[in-house]
């Protein structure tokens, strides 16, 4: 059995070696997002399977992963029936050139359990067929279904997001187990206003969750809420430190217990 992740050996890469081996048997693909099966029978690639794609599709999507944890076991069996009837070469050229357009996807995150949805920002920008259909999809969906579930290929798919995203028609959302936290308030003074400060453990279990910049949004008691930059700080479990301008216009004070959510910062 052999074990490693793809961003050590790219998807093309490890197909080819186990095509140049000979080798018959399953690589499993395991993101936390979706689980991908490409099988080779006597070094040739026989079938693929990434949730809802199968065959090329199911190769094109698992290209895109920049790093998954993988195995390649030779005890499971074969899918039934074959879907890929590429020849090896030509599939790993197409391979190669599929994964160059991920790599130039600058504004899709790599954490696929993140959800999007359409943003207020008004503005022209000229729909494909390809973004009206990702559009009816993107509500209640994450980028990984949208991907899996959309009928346009793949990287397709991909690149109408990235460009959505980079436009700002679509904001990402955190993953759905991210949780508000009730947190008591302290204040500080000085001249930074707008940052928070949170338990610095509490911030590196957030920053595991979410793959760029966040800030938080904090929800007083009385309905007022604002979002702040946010710095992890030692010693401060169970609380939040605001400036004490901050905190007034939250209409709270020392000692008020705050609904505090994580959430992705534009552009992180």
């Amino acid at each position: 059995m052999l074990k490693g992740n793809l961003s050590e050996f790219p998807l093309g890469t490890l197909i080819q070696t186990l095509a140049a081996a000979g080798r018959s048997g399953v690589l499993v693909v395991s993101p936390p997002w979706i689980e991908g099966r490409v099988a080779l029978r006597s070094g040739g690639l026989y079938a693929a399977h990434a949730g809802a794609r199968e065959g090329w599709e199911a190769l094109e999507l698992l290209a895109g992963l920049p790093s998954a944890p993988f195995i390649f076991d030779d005890t499971l069996p074969l899918p039934p029936e074959p879907n890929l009837a590429l020849p090896l070469e030509a599939a790993l050229a197409r391979i190669l050139a599929v994964s160059d357009h991920w790599a130039g996807l600058t504004h899709l995150p790599a954490d696929w359990r993140l959800s999007l949805a359409l943003s207020r920002k008004s503005g022209e920008l000229k729909l494909t067929p390809v973004m009206l259909q990702v559009l009816g999809l993107v509500e209640g969906r994450t980028i990984a279904r949208i991907l899996e579930e959309a009928e346009a290929a793949p990287v397709e798919v991909a690149k109408a997001l990235d460009r959505m995203l980079a436009e700002g028609v679509l904001v990402l959302r955190a993953p759905s187990e991210m949780r508000s936290e009730t947190l008591v308030a302290l204040s500080f003074y000085g001249k930074e206003t707008g940052v928070a400060y949170v338990d610095e453990a509490l911030y590196r279990e957030w920053a595991k969750l979410l793959p760029g910049a966040f800030g938080v949004r904090v929800k007083s008691p009385r309905g007022q809420e604002a979002v702040f930059k946010v710095r992890p700080r030692a010693d401060i479990p169970g609380r939040i430190m605001l400036h004490d301008k901050d905190l007034r216009r939250l209409r709270a004070g020392r000692g008020v217990k705050l609904n505090v959510h994580p959430e992705l910062r534009k552009g992180g």
